[in-house]
């Protein structure tokens, strides 16, 4: 047997190696100095978004194993993707310039080449505060926040500029390259994710219309349950048809209710993680958002909440309808049995009434046969050869000197004789 080297694979989980990297699959872009940030995030409704072709020719490349997620170089800056389930996003890092408000003609042209629509749109302009000079100023109506323990600041209105993005400043006061990219990183997963945990606030809506209606349809099928003395065909196609709608919905919805519950555990995280203070006169960028996102996500909640209430009153409602239905088969069946006891006793009557006629009838039959042969018989003159058999028998039974004995033996033949003929 070989000795095994420690290194050898050969002994290892077919998983072993996806897995470990699994912890190195998303990286973060560092940097220091003053830098502005692009992040885009794309949807598409019937498909996962596809990646670029043209990324995985770019110098300085890096790529997970899957082609997931990768950073490479791209014009004067770094770009970085990421592709999820239902979206891919689209981050661009360079340095600030004289336009440092016009998103690059570069990166909007690389979004272009992505199939999809824009959900979320992010500038994040880092700026270095180490000196304790701020080279930007915020506006008056942003919100803002201490974080990383106090470490940097950020600013934003969370408004949608007039390129469509929603600006943010990160002022840096010592944070090294590797705590400001997971920083900004941070930042950017809670508006993404904000924006597609959103997605689910349409479909909110429709819910609770469509539930009213389903309300209706349900309360006036219970009605016509409740009246109704046996289960027509109409009842039961209106029970189908109502589960399937019901079903057939419900589908659709719960799918995007589930991903607006994990999105919103993330933005509640990443909040979390870049550990908030407050900055003065400002209301903090966690309390802004939890104020006006939560109520959003409190209405998908009642709204899938509302949809598990009504597909478990039509459950039971069919449940109502198959046991009224097998109810209804019991008394069939019963009221079947209970004839066809009726028949079998009617059948044993005339059963035996028709043995009782049977006997009269073979009886009267042998009885009319005997009569045909003793009239045959007497015809053919068999009962004189008979008879003067047994009168000479007789006479002989009479000359034996014990025919007295024999006289009384013989009497049940002669009367015999005598009453055929």
């Amino acid at each position: 047997m070989r000795e095994l080297d420690i290194m050898d694979l050969n002994f290892s989980h077919p998983l072993r190696a996806e897995l470990h990297n699994e912890l190195h699959a998303r990286p973060s872009l560092y940097f220091e100095g003053d830098t502005d940030v692009w992040h885009v995030a794309i949807v598409d409704d019937n498909r996962q978004p596809c990646v670029p072709s043209c990324l995985s020719s770019l110098e300085g490349l890096w790529i997970t194993q899957q082609g997931k997620h990768g950073i490479a170089r791209y014009m004067d800056g770094r770009i970085k993707w990421e592709l999820h389930a239902e979206f891919l996003t689209l981050t661009f890092v360079t340095a600030p310039s004289e336009q440092s408000a016009v998103p690059p003609e570069s990166f909007l042209k690389l979004c272009a080449l992505v199939e999809g629509q824009t959900i979320a749109a992010i500038h994040v302009r880092v700026r270095d505060e180490k000196c304790g000079k701020r080279t930007d100023e915020p506006n008056a109506d942003c919100v803002a926040s201490e974080v990383g323990g106090g470490d940097a600041e950020v600013h934003s209105n969370f408004r949608l500029d007039q390129n469509g993005f929603v600006e943010m400043i990160l002022f840096n006061k010592s944070l090294n390259a590797y705590r400001t990219g997971r920083m900004v990183r941070r930042l950017l997963e809670i508006e993404t994710y904000r924006m597609m945990a959103l997605l689910a606030m349409p479909v909110a809506r429709r819910t609770l219309l469509e539930l009213a209606g389903y309300d209706r349809r349900l309360s006036r099928l219970i009605a016509h349950m409740q009246s109704a003395t046996k289960v027509d065909k109409a009842l039961l196609s209106e029970v189908t048809s109502l589960s399937s709608d019901v079903l057939n919905f419900s589908a659709t919805a719960r799918k995007r209710f589930g991903a607006a519950r994990a999105y919103a555990e993330i933005v509640a995280s990443r909040i979390e993680e870049i550990r908030e203070g407050r900055v003065e006169q400002r209301q903090r960028i966690g309390t802004f958002i939890g104020r006006r996102f939560q109520p959003a996500i409190r209405t998908c909640h009642a709204a899938e909440r509302r949809l598990d209430e009504l597909s478990e009153r039509v459950r039971l409602a069919g449940d109502l309808l198959r046991t009224t239905v097998q109810v209804q088969l019991e008394d069939q069946n019963a009221s079947l049995l209970a004839a066809m006891g009726e028949r079998a006793k009617a059948a044993l009557h005339i059963q035996q009434a028709v043995e009782g006629f049977s006997v009269i009838a073979i009886t009267y039959y042998v009885i009319g046969l005997v009569k045909n042969v003793l009239e045959s018989v007497s015809e053919l003159g068999l009962i004189r050869i008979l008879r003067n058999l047994y009168c000479s028998w007789q006479s002989r039974l009479f000359s034996l000197p014990s025919g007295g004995a024999f006289s009384t033996s013989a009497d049940p033949i002669r009367r015999l004789v005598e009453s055929v003929t």
